[in-house]
């Protein structure tokens, strides 16, 4: 399976198959989790909770919150070594990548950002102090048939999962609220930015917008969800990478200059510029 594809593929498995993920692939995630790229110089990382009891035990924050995630087997934890707005940039940008990798092994995953008990996270990976574990991820085989495959379904419509914007809401041209159309525009780039379209968000509030400017890609939120920004961001570098659209990420959170130059509302804070690097 490739990027692009793994990209419409992957959504919200809430259900898992009773039986522990293969090590050889557990090992490959987490080999592409220490080398993968990332979009800041803080020091994030992924690491890994095994175990039915265990998992349960970080999945009870919320009375109930557990049932949300059936049988999860594994669960991919989101380490800063700070709680800082570009630490969780960098750790949506990193574990994102590992979601999509696990998505072309054929396994479900689930972003946790709300319904987990962090400190019992944090314990069970016996964190250094300041470390914080700032989100996990339910990993595992999803559940094919019955009760489990109703029970994903089901979550994924009460959550609004299958909802997306249209591309035309979410990217502007030149300047915020000035109208941009992919009727004409490169083949490659609206490659990119639907399959960005495509990226997971809490609540799926979708709270990025992209601005197209002669200079790259400049891309703000509508909320302060920075992780939420960090995952968009990997699925912009992958699928420009996968059209052949290459580029490299600049962060420039909460950048004065950037935001005067794309005429963002006071809503709206800027994250960051992708530059292309091939035109």
């Amino acid at each position: 399976m490739d990027m692009l594809a793994a990209i419409h593929r992957r959504f919200s498995v809430r259900s898992y198959a009773d039986r522990p993920v293969d090590r050889a692939l557990l090992e490959r995630l987490m080999s592409l989790a220490e080398n993968a790229e990332h979009v800041s110089d803080v020091a994030t990382r992924v690491a890994l909770i095994s175990g039915v009891n265990e998992v349960k035990r970080v999945l009870t924050f919320m009375i109930g919150s557990y049932g949300l995630v059936q049988n999860a087997r594994h669960l991919l934890a989101g380490i800063i070594p700070e709680d800082s707005e570009a630490a969780r940039v960098d750790l949506g940008y990193v574990l994102e990548q590992v979601v999509l990798e696990a998505t072309r092994l054929d396994l479900g995953t689930c972003w946790i950002t709300g319904s987990y008990n962090a400190e019992r996270a944090e314990d069970a990976l016996a964190l250094a102090p300041g470390e914080v574990a700032a989100a996990v991820c339910a990993l595992g085989y999803p559940t094919e048939e019955g009760l489990g495959r109703l029970h994903t379904q089901l979550i994924r419509r009460l959550a609004g999962g299958h909802k997306r914007k249209p591309l035309t809401d979410i990217v502007f041209s030149e300047r915020w609220g000035e109208a941009w159309s992919p009727d004409d525009a490169d083949p490659a780039l609206v490659t990119m930015l639907k399959h960005a379209r495509l990226a997971p968000s809490a609540h799926n509030a979708q709270p990025w917008r992209f601005i197209l400017r002669a200079d790259g890609l400049a891309l703000a939120v509508v909320k302060p969800m920075f992780i939420d920004a960090g995952i968009v961001m990997s699925h912009v570098s992958l699928a420009a990478e996968a059209a052949e659209r290459q580029g490299q990420w600049e962060l420039h959170l909460r950048d004065e200059a950037l935001a005067s130059a794309c005429k963002l509302p006071e809503k709206a804070i800027a994250v960051g510029m992708f530059r292309f690097s091939n035109g």
